[in-house]
């Protein structure tokens, strides 16, 4: 994966200054400028304005999800977007004479312009590009087939299992007392992390709860290993911890056309409490992608991430 670009000016050095000073704590840890942004703009924090970034980041699978919070500040009503050379030959469209295009970084080039449907015109517009992306149940377990191979190159035990109803967060760093504990599975001697997952589930809420759980290990929720490409991290609660694992399995869920339980909850979390807690939408959106990269082709050994 290609290092992420700063694409923030530093304008929002003097926004943080007219934080409060428990507030500037928490952003003066932040070792990136999304979480500084995340942070110094409290409107992004609001419970409704949370949840519109995270249905707008989703509504845009063909892009990273990355890509898709870049987007959302610039123009957070885009409906579809797309190159000046993809809206001509694919849908006969071009730019209007005031359309502005939007920034978003290219994998082997620095950014690429894109426009907004709403900025087009020409021929009538397909209505299948506004329709939400379905997924394949064949191509579903070609994904998840794929998560659990290169989740055991990073050491990832994933057993299947009948778990008590309702029973989350079975994501455990291996221990002494663990590998006791689950003697019977034989985990390999290179076993960082155990993953319990529901084996009377369907194959959508399986890979909706191996999200959750992987969300939990990318986030650091759990410390770090010889395969960690994140950083180490000590600075959440528990509430905090559950948002990130939750916002991950959401947003990799519905970036690939499924629903999940991880939905619900971020809604109840809304309608409960008018701000979502202060917490890392980078690590978030860099364990997104990765998981979404995992279930793509099977690895040789484990990735390093950015």
């Amino acid at each position: 994966m290609t290092k992420q670009m700063s694409l923030f000016s530093d304008s929002t050095l003097k926004i943080l200054e007219t934080l409060q000073d428990e507030n500037i704590a928490h952003i003066e840890n932040a070792s990136n400028p999304v979480d500084e942004v995340f942070a110094a703009v409290t409107r992004f924090r609001s419970s409704p304005d949370f949840m519109a970034l995270m249905r707008y980041i989703a509504r845009f699978p063909n892009y990273s999800a990355f890509n898709g919070l870049l987007l959302y500040l610039q123009n957070p009503s885009a409906t579809y977007v797309a190159t000046a050379r993809t809206w001509a030959q694919k849908f006969r469209r071009q730019p209007r004479r005031d359309a502005k295009p939007l920034v978003i970084l290219a994998p082997m080039a620095p950014i690429l312009f894109l426009f907004d449907m709403q900025d087009t015109e020409g021929a009538p517009v397909p209505s299948i590009l506004l329709r939400p992306r379905k997924s394949k149940m064949q191509l579903l377990g070609k994904i998840h087939t794929n998560t659990l191979h290169n989740a055991a190159l990073h050491g990832i035990a994933v057993y299947e299992t009948t778990l008590a109803n309702g029973e989350t967060d079975t994501a455990s760093r291996s221990t002494p007392a663990l590998r006791k504990k689950f003697q019977n599975l034989n985990l390999k001697k290179d076993t960082s992390y155990l993953i319990l997952i529901d084996k009377t589930q369907t194959l959508e809420d399986r890979y909706a709860a191996l999200a959750y759980e992987l969300g939990h290990i990318f986030c650091s929720h759990l410390g770090i290993d010889r395969h960690a490409w994140w950083p180490e991290r000590g600075d959440l609660n528990v509430n905090g911890e559950k948002i990130e694992a939750e916002t991950v399995a959401y947003l990799v869920c519905r970036r690939s056309g499924l629903q999940a339980g991880s939905e619900n909850y971020l809604l109840n979390y809304s309608e409960a409490h008018p701000e979502i807690p202060l917490f890392s939408i980078n690590a978030v959106i860099q364990a997104v992608g990765y998981i979404e990269d995992m279930g793509r082709h099977r690895w040789k050994g484990p990735k390093k991430g950015r």
